[in-house]
């Protein structure tokens, strides 16, 4: 019995990378802020205690949703009192983001403090996501119009062998998936508002691979008997 194999070449390819890119305006900054109440050891009510919370950090920074962290409770040095320390957070339009430590020194109250209010830039992951999953369908469509460009210059019929996102790149922040991050490289004035807003960078790179049959199939023939 007589067996033929035959081992074909693979199909030709053309590689290069290609990088998709958004800048977004920063519209709204996240704030967190520690609060410090100090209550009666006998005070067990929870909701009265958020809504002293609430009151204070709506004379903070008005109109906006504030989550809180886990509620801490410790001894006080004051006999009979417990000092509470919450975590608040919220996002906020950028045009409230100025002079924060006097604003919540004046929103303080007595047995209760507002302190340290700090301030991340980043756009919301939800926002992020959205841009990646956008700017990976941008990729799919320019790669899509080369192929055809390739298909005239080569006059052979060129296709998708793969896309790899989220290759190399430069010292950025990532994001889960695979795009790059960069902000406070510029400033851009929004014309609806009353200032500067910062700006944040989304890039996308991707390392595309194209294939095509051999132009000229090579294959080798191996017998085999037994």
């Amino acid at each position: 019995m007589s067996e033929q194999i035959y081992l074909t070449s693979l199909d030709d390819s053309l590689r290069y990378r290609v990088i998709a890119q958004r800048t977004l305006s920063q519209e709204t900054v996240s704030v967190t802020i520690n609060v410090t109440l100090l209550v009666s050891a006998n005070q067990t009510n929870q909701v009265a205690l958020q809504r002293l919370v609430r009151d204070a950090l709506t004379h903070f920074i008005p109109n906006s949703e504030w989550i809180f962290s886990t509620l801490y409770r410790d001894a006080n040095a004051v006999v009979g009192y417990e000092q509470v320390s919450i975590t608040a957070s919220a996002r906020i339009p950028s045009s409230q983001n100025y002079n924060l430590r006097e604003r919540a020194r004046l929103a303080s109250r007595e047995g209760l403090t507002l302190s340290q209010p700090n301030v991340n830039y980043n756009l919301p992951v939800s926002q992020v996501n959205r841009v990646v999953h956008e700017l990976r369908g941008e990729i799919v469509a320019s790669v899509l119009r080369e192929t055809e460009d390739f298909d005239r210059q080569t006059g052979r019929k060129w296709r998708i062998g793969d896309i790899e996102f989220g290759i190399g790149g430069r010292n950025e922040e990532h994001t889960a998936k695979g795009a790059y991050r960069s902000t406070g490289y510029e400033d851009i004035l929004d014309p609806d508002g009353e200032g500067l807003s910062g700006a944040e960078r989304i890039s996308l790179v991707a390392e595309v691979c194209l294939r095509a049959d051999r132009a000229e199939s090579t294959q080798q023939t191996f017998g085999a008997a037994s």
